[in-house]
């Protein structure tokens, strides 16, 4: 081992202590990763922010979404989050998702609808 100078001691320090708050910050927020995806389904353009793992179906009919934290289908002029009942929203206007842990968020026009899935 390297015999280290009273000078170099705290500098190697310093970097010792910001990797650990590095690591203690990282380990209490998490790495949470989320894509965000621009389609086309139903007539709608859908712009999406997922969290996780996920699976993206875009027809001329309906588009889906489907991630661990649930489903969302998308046709021209309806809308169902989950095994919620459909909801109706206007053609033709742009779809915003958010799809994260344990909760599913969609927004069309003035149509927004929020999901707590468990």
């Amino acid at each position: 081992m390297k015999n280290l100078y009273p000078r170099q001691l705290p500098t190697r320090s310093r970097v010792t202590a910001m990797a650990a708050l590095a690591g203690l910050w990282l380990a209490i927020t998490g790495c949470h990763q989320s894509t965000r995806v621009t389609t086309h389904a139903a007539g709608h353009e859908i712009r999406a922010v997922i969290a996780g793992a996920h699976a993206i179906t875009s027809q001329p009919d309906h588009g889906t979404i489907s991630s661990p934290s649930g489903k969302i289908t998308i046709e021209p002029t309806r809308v169902k989050l989950g095994n919620a009942p459909w909801t109706t929203i206007p053609e033709a206007v742009p779809v915003e998702v958010r799809m994260s842990k344990g909760k599913l968020w969609l927004h069309a026009g003035r149509v927004t609808i929020k999901q707590t899935v468990r």
